[in-house]
């Protein structure tokens, strides 16, 4: 166990949060075209096998701009800042302090967005540096968890046809990753690629039918080429003040083009959640397959939002994963949130229970603009990894949307 206390981490967290309050009581002098976000992250992070626990102060600084040229048109661009407060007590990757825990959250500047683009309401495109967000994000994700986020050099295009068909094409030739552009490391900070993304939307009457090909050739990592075709079916039902929803989703992975592998895996993620006005209920199981030698991965998706906050299996084992899992969440009042979440992980092939994690997570909404978080996360190894504890408070101000919209 480590021995650095959490509580005056939180004591400062705390406090930074009362002056973001104050500091921007008046944002309504912002311009309308302007995108800022302020968001200050503490991470207590406590790991077996590690004599001292690390505590990382973190804060992002987001600054855009989005211009209205002419009828349908834009161009938004976006700088983000990410600095270390109180000294680097946590390994970030690249500060050498592995003696500690690891946050992936290290210094860095960066242009996050840079692009030109087009909307008439049913044919849209974006030329330039941009984020890309797919369905539940566990593919292709800007990383929101992470202080900096991701973004691809790409261009991404859209048709909405009045049958509730969505076509959608993306070609990616660059990926900017969340270590971002200071990492010392370049096989890390930047992916060049060649990537084709093919996804079709088509609203049923119970629901969304998704198909998607994503083809990816990684000339800096070949072993992430690969191609990965699905299908994705989601939708909600209401009965009186309840609801009930559901995911389903299939996809098969292969090894594509410069990809040095041979393989084959599966996915699926199973989902069934009921509503009260209060309280809702999910169960839930997500399956990414392994043969024993490789197994299925998602390097350009989130990774906190799946399979656990403390990212054990950020590099998905060679016998896979079988993430079983029950969440309960719910609202009280119009301003505080709350959920829970127990994950049981088993691997694929043989019958190797990896272990379970427990998530939870406070929020409060202070505003429309600024919010207070407080997360913790509790891998208990059952032989994979190392059992785990991390503590977050999160406070962030924003104004405008991250990447324009």
């Amino acid at each position: 166990m480590g021995r650095t206390s959490p509580w005056r981490g939180l004591g400062i967290a705390f406090s930074l949060a009362t002056c973001a309050a104050t500091a921007h009581a008046g944002d309504d002098v912002l311009p309308p075209g302007l995108v800022l976000d302020l968001r200050y992250r503490y991470a207590h992070i406590d790991q077996d096998g590690y004599a001292d626990a690390a505590n990382a102060n973190t804060l992002r600084f987001t600054l855009g701009y989005l211009w209205k040229f002419a009828p349908d048109w834009s161009a938004y661009a976006e700088g983000t800042r990410v600095i270390a407060l109180f000294g680097e007590h946590y390994n970030s990757g690249s500060n050498g302090n592995t003696h500690l825990p690891s946050e992936g959250d290290p210094p860095s500047s960066e242009i996050s967005n840079a692009w030109v683009g087009y909307d008439n309401g049913s044919v849209a495109a974006r030329l330039g540096r941009q984020y890309v967000a797919l369905d539940n994000q566990r593919f292709f994700s800007l990383g929101p968890w992470r202080q900096n986020p991701q973004s691809f050099d790409a261009l991404s295009t859209s048709w909405k046809l009045d049958t509730g068909t969505t076509l959608r094409y993306l070609y990616l030739d660059e990926a900017q990753r969340s270590v971002g552009h200071d990492y010392p490391d370049p096989l890390q900070r930047e992916w060049d690629l060649e990537g084709h993304l093919l996804h079709v939307d088509q609203k049923l009457p119970l629901g969304t039918l998704t198909g998607y090909d994503y083809l990816i050739e990684n000339d800096t990592q070949a072993k992430y080429s690969w191609r990965t075709a699905g299908v994705r079916w989601t939708g909600s039902q209401k009965f009186a003040s309840t609801s009930l929803g559901w995911t389903a989703e299939f996809a098969r992975q292969e090894n594509w083009r410069n990809n040095p592998l041979n393989y084959i895996a599966d996915y699926h993620l199973l989902e069934l959640s009921y509503g009260l006005p209060i309280f809702s209920l999910k169960l839930g199981d997500e399956l990414l397959g392994g043969d024993g030698h490789n197994a299925f991965s998602s390097p350009y998706g989130s990774n906190h939002s799946f399979n656990g906050w403390t990212s054990q299996f950020k590099n998905v084992p060679a016998n896979g994963l079988d993430d079983r899992y029950v969440s309960g969440f719910g609202k009280v009042g119009s301003k505080f949130g709350w959920g829970v979440t127990f994950h049981n992980f088993f691997a694929d092939r043989g019958s190797q229970r990896y272990g379970s994690e427990l998530n939870a997570i406070l929020s409060y909404a202070v505003r429309s603009d600024f919010s207070l978080e407080l997360d913790y996360a509790d891998y208990h190894s059952n032989g994979f990894g190392s059992s785990e504890r991390e503590l977050w408070v999160i406070a962030e101000y924003r104004h405008g949307a991250l990447g324009g919209g």
